[in-house]
Formats: structure tokens, sequence, C-alpha cells
């Protein structure tokens, strides 16, 4: 599985602290090798937002907005933000 992080959301991350940074590439790895394991999914917190858009768990307040393309199979992650911020997005994107 090919995942992808935008050069937005790559500005974001590298503004955050150094643990936090690992949290958020282990919340990417999580994804990476549960992907395609539905059974997996709700353990590590992935959720379908809209028929494309997706989100994981990223500690207690961060998640990570990320499409899946089918071909060929990639997961482009392209924003980090808390509940409130995604549910924003969502909205923004109808």
């Amino acid at each position: 599985m090919k995942a992808t992080v935008t050069e937005d959301l790559l500005e974001v991350i590298r503004l955050r602290p150094k643990a936090q940074r690992r949290e958020i590439g282990a919340a990417i790895n999580r994804v990476i090798e549960s992907w395609g394991h539905p059974h997996f999914h709700g353990g590590i917190g992935i959720r379908r937002l809209t028929k494309t858009i997706f989100e994981c768990r990223v500690g207690l307040d961060d998640r990570l907005a990320f499409i899946f393309i089918a071909t060929p199979a990639e997961l482009v992650f392209f924003f980090l933000g808390n509940h409130d911020e995604i549910r924003k997005l969502i909205r923004s994107r109808r």
C-alpha cells in the first residue's frame, strides 16, 4: 500500500513537538498496516466520514484526514486537526 503525505500537512507536522510527530507517524503506519482489514479499523480509530474521506485518531485530541484512491491503491493524508476542525473540513467540501 502506497501512502502519501501532502506538502501542506507536512508543514503542519513539522511545527509540532518531536513527541507529537512520532505519534502522527505511528498513526500513519497503523493505518497503512491495517488498511484492508476492516476488523482492525475500529481498534485504531479509522472512520469513514464521506464517500472518499476517512479519519484516524492521533492521541486524544488530534485526527488525521485521508483519502483512499483505489487505482493504483494509495492513501493520501492531507489534514490534521481536532474533532471540530475535521467537521468544518467536511462541511466545506460539500
